[in-house]
């Protein structure tokens, strides 16, 4: 278990240090992809209350799942970044195209976390070769 926490922490930090420079190159700005990253630890607060709330242990597939989360919730912030970034290039003060964007992206943001949690519920029930609570092979 140890080596497996470590694997996974040493995977989320290199996925946070290769997200963070791909964002960079997408937005070509040292700031605004630091605005991105620093409004994760929200997900990190979620995904801790909802362990407490359902009384389960931090796992591999929790800590999956909090793999999963962090990858939609930076997709779906770059994404309404760059269309708050346009319709400020276009003339709209920050509050208006905050405001534009929130609303553009309300669907794809929605569909996108729908799909994800219809995905991860096999796995967050146990069900199946995706759970952590597999039968055995005789059937107990």
């Amino acid at each position: 278990m140890k080596a497996s926490f470590k694997a996974l922490l040493i995977g989320l930090l290199g996925a946070i240090v290769l997200v963070y420079m791909l964002i960079v190159v997408n937005f070509q700005s040292l700031l605004d992809p630091f605005i991105i990253i620093t409004a994760l630890p929200a997900a990190l607060a979620g995904i801790v209350w909802m362990l407490f709330l359902t009384h389960t242990t931090v796992s591999v597939p929790a800590l999956t799942g909090g793999d999963h989360v962090y990858g939609c919730g930076d997709c779906e912030q770059r994404a309404g970044g760059q269309f708050a970034r346009e319709r400020m290039n276009a003339g709209d003060n920050a509050f208006e195209a905050a405001m534009q964007a929130g609303f553009t992206r309300l669907r794809p943001v929605l569909m996108t976390a729908l799909a994800m949690i219809i995905g991860m519920i096999p796995m967050a029930l146990g069900w199946g070769m995706a759970g952590s609570r597999m039968r055995r092979w005789d059937g107990r």
